[in-house]
Parts: C-alpha cells; sequence; structure tokens
C-alpha cells in the first residue's frame, strides 16, 4: 500500500481497468474483473493485482498508478518507468513484459501502468526475510543458489543494457540533496543525513567503469522468484537511471546490512559480504570501485526517502521520533563515517 495524503475508491479502480481491459484487449472483451487485492510490499507508487476471468480463462496483471494525493515523490513518471521495463526485457533481463502506459485519464482519473503478473515466489521485509519465509526454510544451498541468481542477474543488467537517456551518474548527489530538502520540508533535517550529504559531497570518487542503466531499488524483495530459487522476474523501477553500476550493488550491500543487523543474523546460504562482492565481479567482468562511498551515498538516498515517509505519517498523526531516535540508517552511516559532533 503507497504511503500517500489521499486514498482510491477500489471499486471505482476496479470498474476503470475492467473497462480498459475490455477495450484494449481482445479477447477479454467478455471478461469480469474480481475485487483488486494489493501487495503487502511497497510503499510508493499505488499498486493493484488485478484478476480477470473471461472466455479465455482467468489472467493476471499487475495495475501501477501514482499515489493519491501527495507520495514518497515529487512527480511520477509512469511513462519512463514502462520505456525502461521493456528496454530490459529486450535486452534479456527478466521483467514482466509487456509492459503498457496508459497516459488517457478518461479510464482511472490518472495516467496509470499495466503488466501481467509473473507466477513465482517473493521475499517479505516484514517479517524480514532473514527470518522468516521460505527463503529462511530453504537448505543453505537453495540460499546460496538464489543468491547467486540475484547478484548474477544484477551483474548482467549492467552489462547488456544499453545507457538511457535519463539523468547521469555521480551528478544525482545534487539532485538526491534537493530531494532531502524537499522531503524533510516542515521540519528539522536529521543531522546524521546532513553530515553524510557533507561527506559524500567532499570525497566524491574519480570512477574510470563504465556507466549502465542501473535497477535503481536493488532488492530481494522487489524480484519474483521461481520454485528452484532463481530470479523470475525483476521489479519496481521507480528508481531507475544510469550510472555507476556501483551505484546498484552499494543500494543492496547496504540495504542488506541493515537488515542484517537489525534481525541478529544473515541466511547461512548468503555468505559473507566479501563473498557478495566476488560473486558479482566475477559475473560482471570487472572489479568495483568505490564500494565505501557508494554505500554511503546509498544510506543517504535511503535514509532521505525515510525521512518523506515520516513527514507523511506525521501527518496522518503517527509519531516519528523514531527518524531521530534509534535510527538503523544513523547507525549504518556511524559506522561508515563516523558519529554526528
Amino acid at each position: 500500500m503507497a504511503i500517500a495524503t489521499g486514498a482510491r475508491d477500489d471499486e471505482t479502480v476496479r470498474s476503470g481497468i475492467e473497462s480498459w481491459l475490455r477495450t484494449h484487449e481482445p479477447e477479454l472483451a467478455d471478461a469480469s474483473v474480481a475485487p483488486l487485492t494489493r501487495p503487502a510490499a511497497g510503499l510508493s507508487s499505488d499498486t493493484c493485482f488485478v484478476t480477470v476471468a473471461g472466455a479465455v480463462g482467468t489472467r493476471e496483471f499487475v495495475l501501477r498508478l501514482p499515489p493519491a494525493g501527495a507520495g514518497l515523490f515529487p512527480e511520477y513518471d509512469l511513462r519512463a518507468q514502462v520505456e525502461f521495463q521493456n528496454l530490459l526485457s529486450r535486452s534479456g533481463i527478466p521483467v514482466p513484459t509487456p509492459a503498457r502506459y496508459e497516459p488517457d485519464v478518461a479510464w482511472l482519473g490518472v495516467p496509470f501502468m499495466v503488466m501481467p503478473r509473473v507466477d513465482g515466489r517473493v521475499v517479505t521485509t516484514n517479517p524480514a526475510y532473514v527470518r522468516a519465509g521460505w527463503l529462511f526454510d530453504a537448505p543453505p544451498a537453495q540460499q546460496a543458489a538464489t543468491m547467486k541468481s540475484f547478484l548474477e542477474t544484477l551483474a548482467r543488467l549492467h552489462r547488456r543494457t544499453p545507457t538511457p537517456p535519463t539523468r547521469a551518474g555521480l551528478g544525482e548527489l545534487g539532485r538526491w540533496s534537493e530531494y532531502l530538502e524537499w522531503a524533510g520540508t516542515g521540519a528539522a533535517i536529521p543531522g546524521y543525513l546532513q553530515r553524510a550529504r557533507d561527506w559524500c559531497a567532499a570525497n566524491v570518487p574519480d570512477m574510470t567503469g563504465p556507466s549502465v542503466a542501473l535497477w535503481g531499488d536493488v532488492q530481494l524483495a522487489n524480484c519474483v522468484f521461481s520454485p528452484d530459487g532463481s530470479v523470475a522476474a525483476l521489479l519496481d523501477f521507480e528508481l531507475a537511471g544510469t550510472g555507476p553500476p556501483e551505484m546498484d550493488l552499494a543500494w543492496f550491500l547496504a540495504l542488506h546490512d541493515m537488515t542484517v543487523i537489525a534481525n541478529g543474523g544473515d541466511l547461512p546460504g548468503f555468505g559473507d559480504r566479501a563473498e557478495m562482492i566476488a560473486t558479482y565481479e566475477q559475473a560482471a567482468g570487472r572489479t568495483v570501485e568505490a564500494l565505501h562511498w557508494h554505500e554511503v551515498f546509498a544510506l543517504l538516498r535511503s535514509g532521505s526517502i525515510m525521512v518523506r515517509i515520516a513527514r507523511l505519517l506525521a501527518a496522518k498523526g503517527v509519531d516519528d521520533s523514531w527518524l531521530t531516535r534509534g535510527n538503523p540508517t544513523e547507525h549504518a552511516l556511524t559506522r561508515r563515517i563516523g558519529p554526528t559532533a
């Protein structure tokens, strides 16, 4: 469920997407759409599972809309997400395909995207996948195979995808600094994020590697897995862009590290950080650079999003003191660049 200042009526959305499918999918001209359901994960876009029954049998789609009201980001470019996702598909990267963009607001009141729902299993963040679920219950050999498939798929994305015409890599620091200011509107920005921003600006590395297409939100929870644990599809491209591949790898490593620390340990089959990096490097065919800087930058970005989440929750009357007391991002940054003065 998206965190936003508003909400939509599910029956209105159900009726609208039913009409759209009947119009745009000839084999679904007689189709009926069941009551919508929503995934447990996902805080940004308004995402619905759409089950359609008709003469051709039952089909399942995923519908994504911008959040109702103010959300995590100033704008939502669903067209760019669809184009990026289809680019990945043409490059042999497993994603839900075809993804379709509908700009006409007559159907649902806003533009939206539709894609097939991929069969498979997903991991959860609450409870964390390192403490419960099918991957936790799997033998270490399958856990290892899942992590290997995940990292190899990420490396294949970086190797196979041509650079799309989007924003450039290390210039992202300025964009995320602006985002942090926007996210923190109405309250003070936490000191540990100000320190991280200053540290990143003072220590920007000289990169010699390639600029590649970036997935953006690289997490195990943003994958669909096959029964054998291999990656069936990558999901969620709201943070996609271009830049050093280290931006993607560091995002995963930094967020996974926080998950492990918060839950008291990792899955035995995953191996340690060095093994994860080695698996990625072997698949990518290159040695990563400046990973420490990119992990600090990843924490700055994810922490900035948490600031926005806190502001949206505060607007709903939810206590946001967790943002400045005992926040795992603060602890993760302290381990990497020291405490806030």
